[in-house]
């Protein structure tokens, strides 16, 4: 790689300057650099004393653009620039307001063939306390944030990948982001190839970072009168070239009063049907997740730039149920029951990043990434009668896995569109050994390549992207070696109708490939009448996605449809069948598995700059077919949140309802809940609040129920500390030192699943 560290790119120039209302700075103010053919080439706010910079820009012709809440909005021609440049003091004039209404703007938004630029204005940055919540005040299409839990979900299938000036980013660094450092957000909706096979969506923070100096932020949510409890630090030190990072985040939970009721019915070999009831009798759980990450990044500005990283991730639970299971027609034959489950697994990892950019517009990426990881679980599952032991099961597994990933990834750029192509190795070995009343080594070795071309481009208000995949991959376990060549592509197509609606046209072949849990040749007992076991038959399943997408924006009113469709062939899913009246789960290739989720949102704010709305409404219908079975299952939903603002005052509230999943014969609901919170900002560095989990009077219960033919269940587990929990918030950052552009990585991996297969309920 190092054969491409040659050479030298143009210079670059920086546009500076204040803006200023009277003898008053604007803080907060929109700023955008265009061509002169309006393309946007860069962007940001100012800061609280009306200063803004961008950098980087190359010589040429441009427009500025300033505008801010209650101003109007200004344009300055910038001809000829050659080097770098100060504005001086920029003079914005009061918009003409009319005694009874008020004029606000909504947030400046860009959209280009494969993002949107989201622009904060005052109001959000304001509302906000870190870069997870400023997405709550932010119109983002199809995106839930859970600010309890500190979570980022979207409607779309797949992950969301969080990034930092470009780099792959953890929530934990996100929640230390400042919402002032925040120039702007680059929201992929309908990502490329190069970040991934089954990305939904891509959140890319452009912030501020420093040329000396550096940052440190401190975030804590804890529970006086439950053990709950969420709390991070990030420290950032940067001297010239060079930054350095330190980022821990430990997580805690140790709760009690938890239960399951459960109805479960066997048919056995002669017809006999057998039904029996658990009742739980309510216990605790407790998690404890920590983790580390130690950075190195150099970069010469524009060239070339590394980064090194070095993680830690410790992760225990521990899990103890407790019921009273009985036939439903003999009560009086009960036994006591016991099932508890202990995991623990550490995962320490190195990851190496190189990126080198190219005078044509082109760059060249390579990423290697090593990992090992150790993992234990340990299962005890017990019915006794009398003091007596009827069942005794117990399960020890312990795992070793080590695995390597590799990367590399060419783009160029071109007048109306841009080539980006790759190639990723991805190879595996993991060696469990099984303990207790089953007792076996397995031994796996797992590849997975893959190599992709995409080309994205634009005609007038047309826009296309289309990528072909081509897919190597296998495993090999003892007398079992299997491998296979794969094909598949993405085709996106859109159209801008103007600059308030867009529609667009997402549909993609993908292929699934099995985990190396799901491949073990071993079985383990649940309890006294059933068996999970492995499969190592299980092959790949082809997987149809398409998406019909429409948005409609204007000033306050934003508004969106989605449309999506999805077929599965030979969908890995559950199986259950009786074995000399045995009950075995396992998973199988069934014929195929569809699903149809069409969903309006709607959102509406800042009204008088003080309150935001929003409302989602959606429905998932699934079909289901499997080699004995054809079920149909539908599920509506709603999300519907308010937030509100004044002064240094904020208060939320959000609740949702049951967002149900259907796989092969089992149905698993969501968490329907509702969240209260309120911050008041002390200064732009420290934020304190509260926050209440289920406020308001209701039962926290996730129900869950399986057709099988053989042995069919209905389920729900409760949880009384599931309402009424309240955390205190506090948010604290101080920053030190000039601002520069951070190093930029586009592409990073990461191996989190440890290859072994449980037995536990």
């Amino acid at each position: 790689m190092f054969f491409f560290v040659i050479g030298a790119n143009a210079q670059t120039c920086m546009l500076k300057g204040r803006i200023m209302a009277g003898n008053e700075p604007v803080e907060f103010a929109n700023v955008i650099l265009q061509t002169t053919d309006s393309l946007f080439i860069s962007g940001g706010i100012s800061d609280q004393k009306g200063h803004f910079a961008l950098e980087n820009i190359n010589p040429g012709n441009y427009d500025i653009k300033l505008s801010g809440i209650g101003f109007v909005t200004k344009k300055i021609k910038i001809d000829n620039l050659k080097s770098s440049r100060d504005l001086g003091t920029i003079k914005l004039d009061s918009a003409t307001m009319q005694l009874a209404e008020v004029v606000v703007k909504a947030s400046q938004v860009i959209r280009q063939a494969d993002k949107q630029i989201y622009l904060p204005n005052s109001y959000q940055v304001k509302a906000s306390t870190n870069g997870v919540n400023i997405l709550q005040q932010m119109k983002l299409s199809r995106l839930q944030v859970d600010p309890m839990r500190m979570t980022i979900t979207s409607s779309n299938q797949g992950e969301v990948q969080l990034r930092i000036n470009g780099s792959k980013a953890d929530i934990q660094e996100i929640k230390a982001l400042r919402p002032e450092d925040i120039q702007r957000i680059e929201y992929y909706d309908d990502p490329s190839l190069r970040f991934g096979e089954n990305v939904a969506v891509v959140i890319d923070y452009i912030i501020k970072s420093r040329e000396s100096g550096g940052y440190i932020g401190l975030d804590t949510q804890n529970s006086p009168h439950v053990g709950f409890g969420d709390n991070g630090v990030i420290a950032k030190f940067n001297h010239k070239k060079s930054e350095f990072t330190l980022n821990y985040w430990g997580m805690y939970r140790d709760l009690d009063n938890f239960w399951e009721d459960k109805t479960e019915n066997f048919k056995f070999d002669d017809g006999t049907i057998f039904t029996r009831r658990l009742e739980g009798i309510p216990t605790g759980m407790q998690e404890n997740h920590h983790y580390l990450t130690l950075a190195y990044s150099y970069q010469e500005p524009e060239k070339w730039s590394f980064i090194a990283k070095l993680r830690g991730n410790i992760d225990i639970s521990k899990h103890k149920e407790e019921a009273n299971l009985y036939p439903i027609d003999s009560p009086e034959k009960n036994v006591f029951m016991i099932n508890d489950n202990k995991d623990n697994s550490k995962r320490p990892s190195i990851d190496l990043y190189f990126q080198r950019n190219f005078k044509d517009k082109s760059s060249l990426i390579f990423n290697v990434v090593g990992t090992y990881i150790s993992s234990e679980s340990h299962t005890y599952y017990s019915e006794s009668r009398d003091n007596r032991k009827l069942t005794d099961i117990v399960s020890k597994i312990n795992g070793d896995k080590y695995s390597v990933i590799g990367q590399a990834v060419y783009e160029k750029g071109f007048n109306n569109g841009r080539l980006s192509s790759g190639a990723n190795f991805n190879y595996s070995y993991a060696n469990n050994t099984y303990m207790g009343n089953v007792e076996t080594d397995t031994r796996m070795h797992y590849f997975h390549n893959m190599a992709y071309a995409e080309y994205s481009g634009k005609i007038g208000k047309f826009n296309y992207r289309g990528g072909l995949i081509g897919i190597y991959g296998g495993y090999s376990q003892g007398d079992t070696d299997y491998s296979k060549f794969l094909i598949s592509s993405k085709l996106n197509l859109g159209y801008r109708f103007d600059e308030k609606s867009n529609l667009s046209l997402r549909m993609d072949l993908n292929y699934w490939t099995p985990e190396l849990s799901e491949l073990s040749d071993v079985e383990q007992l649940i309890d006294s009448l059933q068996i999970r076991r492995g499969n190592p038959a299980l092959q790949e399943t082809r997987c149809f996605t398409s998406n019909l997408f429409y948005e409609y924006r204007s000033g306050l009113f934003y508004g969106n449809f989605n449309m999506m469709y999805q077929y599965q062939h030979h969908p890995m899913m559950q199986q259950i069948y009786r074995e000399n009246n045995k009950f075995v789960v396992t998973t199988l290739n069934q014929p195929s598995w569809q699903k149809i989720n069409p969903e309006i949102e709607l959102k509406v704010g800042p009204v008088k700059d003080i309150v935001n709305f929003g409302l989602t409404v959606g429905m998932n219908y699934f079909d289901s077919k499997g080699i004995d079975y054809h079920h149909n299952y539908t599920n509506w939903y709603y999300r519907a949140n308010i937030s509100a603002m004044y002064k240094n005052f904020t208060v939320m509230l959000m609740m949702q309802n049951h967002k149900n999943d259907y796989y092969g014969e089992a149905a698993s609901f969501g968490e329907s809940y509702h969240i209260m919170a309120a911050n008041y900002k002390i200064n732009p560095n420290l934020v304190i609040g509260i926050m209440a989990f289920n406020p308001f009077p209701s039962n926290y219960r996730r129900p869950s129920f399986n057709e099988n033919q053989y042995a069919s269940s209905r389920s729900c587990i409760y949880f009384d500390k599931g309402m009424r929990i309240f955390a205190a918030t506090l948010s604290w950052n101080i920053s030190f030192g000039r601002k520069y552009k951070s190093v930029e990585q586009k592409i990073k991996n990461e191996d989190t699943k440890s290859g072994a297969l449980k037995g536990s309920r």
